[in-house]
């Protein structure tokens, strides 16, 4: 965070969403409570969320980081509406955060990556200077622009370094991925012509079967010819069975009591609202940090807030919910200010009365840190700084002091006045009692007791547990593909298929995924590094290639291919490298043709085609090479992100405990 003070001073408005965590938590000092409950002892010393690197990475860590990121402010680019990042975004940053933390970062500053202070501040500087333009040309207003800047910057200021860094590691791989003249050409070619003319489909039933054969001999010798093409990674084969752990009707019975008993008591403590806070809390619940604006709340919610009414309890989608009304106010959407910082209260109450004296000149003061012009949202400030701002008018000078930080603020301008809400929320779930859950866990241990290390006897233990075994084949991923290793027939299952691939035939374990506890049995490894050979596939892989043989050595001009039985003839137009119809093979030979009027043969997957470009449309200016290579290269650099980043899990050894029954 040592650039934040640079970047506020230097740059001001052009970085003006940095006020939404300067202001916010750094002068307001935002507590960090705000984000998630005090760790308990159970958080700090238990069982870890992650293993990176061979570190633990403690439940504490990544809830603080998952909190903080859900809580973030975005820009929705679909919808134009200030959204939450959500707690599924904010989960899968908060693990790219620890990557980059615990082993990315030392494996980038080992090869003279990194990502300083200037570079950051020039970074953002540029970023913010492009978005600008690019919105003033869309024709919305400074204001505006200042608004979507500021909550961009709010959010991307925690990942600026980590960003950076990997920025910078991206670009020495696109060192190597280099495009010359020649694959500049070949892409723009793709990319720009077009292609008419006709061609002659001809079916591979043309040639009877009886006019074909394939010997054994030819089926291993194209196998042996070609099995390295075809690749694969090591499986290994599971049984499995699922216990699910859902609340028995003593236990729904049981919440709905208490969810009613919080109900009556916030009744009784009406206009208590420590009262209420402390009931709710007690309860399971939250209570908001921050006022939140009705144009934000779900309709159902706002409807009975407008009507000075609590929100349920409900039960919707196995959830009891409730939203109970602690403060309404209206307030300005937004303060238009200027901020300074002061070392103590006295410098603070001393640089008021100068302001008052000068005019309310803030570049006039001397002891002022990072004095600024900033517009802050009414609704990013904590609910304990409110107080300073409610019922302030434009040109006030105050002060208020926060955790021993002393700020000055002058009022400037104020927006439109909104109808906020604080409230306290509970949302509980409909989960199976310690009861029910020490019952299913019984019926766990007497099926492991019994279901021993191979397929017959976990068979055996399933069938007496009247439980289902389950097959499945869990094949080690690609790590450039982007995809995590999953079992199929699982969601969420990545744990499971990490501990199958690295475990040995007879290995068992138990998993816990979305309240349901798996007993996964490893009963085979595979470890061919080629697909097993497939000889009715490879048989008519072979009949199809004679046959097309046997076609193309007869059709030389097009009155030929359609005097096979069967033939028939199409006209193409506006055919396009990237186009897939009709035939994949025919689009390509369509679109390497390089010279007009010659008759042209491809095999096809389920014909032959004999065709005719007539035409090229478009043109290639040779003068536009050097200008493409730049935004061709880059389009290649994103087939890479994903791929790059999965392959830093790979080699930080990343192992996620999230979904372990231990956790």
């Amino acid at each position: 965070m040592a650039s934040l003070n640079t970047l506020k001073t230097k740059f001001g408005f052009l970085i003006s969403g940095l006020i939404a965590v300067v202001l916010v938590i750094f002068a307001l000092n935002l507590d960090s409570n705000s984000f998630v409950d005090q760790p308990t002892d159970d958080e700090i010393n238990g069982p870890a969320v992650f293993t990176i690197a061979g570190e633990e990475v403690k439940h504490i860590e990544y809830a603080r980081l998952r909190e903080l990121y859900s809580s973030l402010q975005m820009l929705n680019q679909y919808t134009g509406r200030i959204e939450e990042m959500g707690r599924d975004e904010g989960a899968r940053r908060a693990l790219h955060t620890l990557i980059y933390n615990n082993y990315s970062a030392e494996a980038f500053a080992g090869i003279g990556v990194y990502a300083t202070d200037a570079e950051i501040e020039a970074q953002a500087t540029q970023n913010f200077r492009d978005l600008r333009a690019q919105y003033a040309s869309f024709g919305i207003s400074a204001e505006q622009i200042d608004q979507i800047l500021q909550i961009i910057w709010s959010s991307e200021i925690y990942f600026a370094q980590e960003n950076l860094a990997n920025m910078k590691f991206m670009d020495i791989i696109s060192a190597g991925l280099y495009l010359n003249k020649l694959d500049v050409a070949h892409a723009l070619r793709n990319d720009k012509l077009t292609f008419d003319g006709v061609y002659v489909e001809i079916p591979y039933s043309a040639i009877k079967d009886s006019e074909v054969s394939v010997s054994d001999e030819e089926v291993a010798a194209y196998y042996e010819a070609n099995r390295k093409e075809n690749p694969k990674y090591d499986s290994r084969g599971i049984r499995y069975v699922r216990f699910e752990r859902q609340p028995s009707e003593e236990d729904k019975a049981a919440i709905e009591a208490e969810v009613k008993a919080l109900d009556a008591k916030v009744k009784e403590l009406a206009g208590n609202v420590d009262g209420i806070k402390a009931a709710v809390r007690a309860a399971g619940g939250k209570v908001s940090s921050f006022y939140t604006a009705y144009d934000k709340l779900e309709k159902v919610y706002a409807d009975a807030f407008k009507l000075a009414k609590a929100y349920g309890p409900e039960l919707k989608a196995n959830v009891w919910t409730a939203r109970y009304l602690l403060s309404d106010i209206t307030a300005p959407e937004n303060f238009e200010i200027e901020i300074a910082a002061f070392e103590n209260v006295a410098e603070a109450d001393k640089a008021v009365e100068e302001l008052k004296g000068n005019g309310g000149d803030f570049k006039k003061l001397q002891t002022a840190k990072d004095a600024q012009l900033q517009t802050i949202a009414f609704d990013q400030m904590p609910v304990s700084e409110t107080k300073h701002f409610l019922g302030k008018k434009v040109g006030d000078i105050f002060t208020f002091t926060t955790n021993g930080v002393a700020t000055v603020v002058k009022i400037n301008k104020i927006g439109a006045a909104k109808r906020y809400v604080l409230t306290a929320n509970l949302d509980r779930e409909l989960v199976p009692s310690d009861d029910t859950n020490r019952a299913v866990l019984a019926k766990v241990d007497a099926f492991a007791a019994k279901m021993g290390s191979d397929v017959e006897s976990f068979n055996a233990a399933a069938k007496e547990a009247q439980k289902p075994a389950l097959a499945a084949v869990v094949t080690r991923a690609d790590a450039l593909s982007g995809q995590p290793t999953t079992v199929q027939g699982i969601a969420n299952s990545s744990n499971i298929a990490s501990w199958v691939l690295g475990a040995k035939v007879g290995d068992t374990k138990q998993f816990v995924i979305d309240g349901v506890t798996y007993v996964v049995l490893v009963h085979s490894i595979d470890t061919e590094k080629y697909e097993a050979r497939n000889d009715m596939a490879i048989r008519r892989k072979l009949v199809a290639d004679k046959k097309y043989a046997m076609i193309a050595a007869k059709a030389n001009t097009l009155a030929e291919a359609k005097a096979f039985e069967g033939a028939k003839e199409e006209k193409f137009a506006g055919v396009k490298f990237y186009d897939n119809a009709p035939d994949a093979h025919l689009v390509g030979a369509i679109a390497a043709t390089t010279e007009a009027g010659k008759v042209a043969k491809v095999q096809g997957t389920r014909a032959a085609y004999v065709f005719v470009v007539n035409k090229i449309n478009g043109d290639i200016d040779p003068a536009s090479y050097a200008s493409e290579r730049i935004p061709l290269t880059e389009k290649l650099m994103t087939a890479y992100q994903n791929g790059i980043y999965n392959s830093f899990r790979k080699k930080a050894e990343v192992k996620d405990h999230r979904t372990d029954m231990t956790f």
